[in-house]
């Protein structure tokens, strides 16, 4: 017969109670309705079988919980935008500068008639064209240039100061005046009209024919008329009204026809008056009394023409 053999797996934490309970149990069967055995002794301990305790590991399953994960929260950059102020500028105070009180001082009597009598010349002056519309030798009328004129280091005198001054185009047609300071030469003259133009004879060693067409044009020539040499008159017969020129103007008048062509028959006698010439850069000006112009010559590359005009006024 076998022996059966068991085994109780008591739980660890119920030990104490299943202890409790085998106690009882055996407590009990001591105390039987048998009586006792007095001659059998009783066992001082009662002999339990040793339990073996054997720890189960209860399932444990790990739920990891996910850590928060921390958002990173957008930082602001704060940036500092500095606007630079206004800068003072300090504006100067102008300090009144004391204008000095001028006093006239009356000039002397002789003064006071030179000066009466450049106001007169200047009241002559006054009259006279801006813009004189004289035709050059095509016949076209030249074109004004309106650009400032340059400084001259002197100014011609006189009345000639005055024209100068006045019309800005002179410094681009004739230059500046020759000399330092400028200096006139006073010389004979003579000038007679033409159905075309006029004549001007002017002394010197020789003395200069200049001939001026209508066409605004002039030519000079030498006066080698000699009294007593030349003939004084060709034997013309003009028309009636006019004149054949004679002498310095007639030689020039009949050499050459050009001015013959150009000019036609004199309309008045020669007259004769002393004139003021003034040289120039690129001409001359020459005060005619017996006109009561003063004559703007320009001369071309050659010297011996160019073109002139005439304006009103004397020297």
């Amino acid at each position: 017969m076998k022996r059966l053999s068991w085994r109780v797996f008591i739980p660890v934490r119920q030990f104490p109670r299943w202890l409790a309970l085998l106690s009882l149990v055996a407590l009990a069967a001591a105390c039987g309705s048998n009586p006792p055995d007095e001659s059998a002794a009783l066992p001082t301990l009662a002999q339990l079988p040793t339990l073996t305790a054997t720890q189960t590991p209860l399932p444990h399953t790990a739920t990891a919980t996910p850590s928060a994960t921390s958002t990173p929260s957008d930082t602001p950059t704060v940036t500092l935008t500095v606007t630079p102020s206004l800068t003072i500028t300090d504006t100067p105070t102008s300090t009144p500068t004391n204008t000095p009180t001028i006093t006239p001082t009356p000039l002397p009597t002789a003064d006071n008639e030179a000066v009466l009598s450049l106001v007169d010349l200047a009241k002559q002056a006054t009259v006279l064209p801006q813009q004189p519309l004289v035709p050059t030798a095509s016949g076209a009328i030249p074109a004004v240039s309106t650009s400032p004129a340059t400084s001259c280091a002197f100014l011609p005198p006189g009345g000639f100061g005055l024209i100068f001054t006045t019309d800005p185009t002179l410094i681009q047609q004739i230059g500046c005046p020759l000399g330092s300071p400028p200096v006139t030469a006073s010389l004979a003259s003579a000038a007679q009209s033409y159905e075309r133009g006029f004549m001007v004879w002017v002394a010197g060693s020789p003395g200069t024919i200049y001939t001026l067409f209508g066409t605004g044009a002039y030519q000079q020539f030498p006066d080698t008329y000699t009294d007593g040499v030349d003939p004084a008159s060709g034997g013309e017969s003009p028309p009636a009204g006019l004149i054949e020129p004679v002498r310095g103007f007639g030689k020039v008048w009949r050499t050459y026809p050009n001015v013959r062509d150009g000019l036609g028959w004199a309309t008045n006698a020669e007259a004769g008056a002393q004139s003021t010439v003034q040289q120039f850069e690129r001409g001359w000006m020459m005060a005619l009394p017996q006109r009561g112009e003063i004559l703007i010559l320009t001369s071309d590359s050659s010297g011996v023409s160019g073109s002139w005009r005439a304006v009103p006024g004397g020297f």
